[in-house]
């Protein structure tokens, strides 16, 4: 399943690499090429049952691929040539493409978790607030700026004009948590936003979410907040805090923006999310 978007175009080029190292590990590939988004559930859905896929592209067309082969037993492979490449270093896989083609003929077949947010399936995590704002900047950042690059220059341009939203937080549907917080992240995977380590200690197959979220922070602390996400030890800071739970409801005072798995989706006020456990079976390292 190729994207031929990813990587500013330069994903499509990769084909002829990709089917060379494949057929010399005795798997024949056959290519379905994508044009817009939805392309990629709607092929995989077609597919005869049993059928392994591969996701080739970033992490919206793993998104889509892992969403068309949620709960069905499909066997997904993933080919990171994307921006963020997010999922692929949760599974251990990396963003290297050579390693990545390494795993897919010599790996396991690992059976981990999903999500469901509002009905929507997700992967990878759920971002309300601020994170979302910054994968949405991303789309409109200057394209030579590379990935991470594009990330820097979302965050640097949403920090003047931030604001935190008062939130009702129901956590494993007992626990109720109000907070006014700049974001609330729900997460299986560690990484978002190819290099922010939201939640370092989540685990794709304990069938729990990850809940990270902040109290209400001023700019200053914002820009204290950004080296420990890089750093891995965002949940150690004193106003981060971090639940594990099986379903999450968040009710925020005003509509927010949110993605999932850096796909946007239309802003709201109230998000019911719940893990899969077990959803999935991707390949993955040895």
């Amino acid at each position: 399943m190729l994207n031929p978007a990813a990587d500013s175009g330069r994903s499509g080029r990769r084909r002829a690499q990709i089917t060379e190292v494949l057929e010399g590990g005795g798997v024949r590939a056959v290519w379905h090429v994508t044009k817009r988004t939805g392309d990629a559930y709607e092929i995989v859905r077609g597919l005869p049952d049993g059928m392994p896929v591969v996701a080739v592209g970033g992490d919206g067309t793993v998104h889509e691929v892992a969403a068309a082969c949620a709960g069905t037993g499909r066997v997904m492979g993933i080919l990171p040539l994307g921006t963020g490449n997010d999922y692929v270093k949760a599974l251990g896989i990396g963003d290297d493409l050579g390693r990545a083609l390494g795993v897919l003929l010599e790996g396991r077949v690992r059976v981990v978790d999903a999500g469901e947010v509002n009905g929507v399936p997700f992967n990878n995590g759920l971002g309300i607030g601020f994170d979302a704002e910054v994968a949405e900047g991303v789309e409109r950042a200057p394209s030579y700026l590379g990935g991470p690059g594009r990330y820097v220059w979302s965050v640097a341009r949403l920090l003047w004009g931030f604001q935190c939203h008062g939130a009702t937080l129901r956590l494993g549907g007992e626990t109720v948590v109000e907070s006014k917080t700049i974001l609330v992240a729900v997460a299986l995977g560690t990484t978002y936003g190819s290099m922010f380590r939201l939640a370092p200690g989540a685990v794709l197959d304990d069938g729990l979410l990850d809940v990270v979220w902040s109290e209400e922070v001023s700019r200053t602390e914002v820009l204290g907040l950004i080296p420990s996400a890089l750093w891995g030890t965002l949940t150690d800071r004193k106003k981060v805090h971090v639940a594990r739970v099986k379903e999450v409801g968040v009710e925020l005072s005003e509509p927010v923006p949110a993605h999932v798995d850096g796909e946007m989706l239309s802003p709201t006020r109230e998000f019911r999310a719940r893990v899969l456990p077990g959803a999935l079976r991707v390949i993955g390292p040895t």
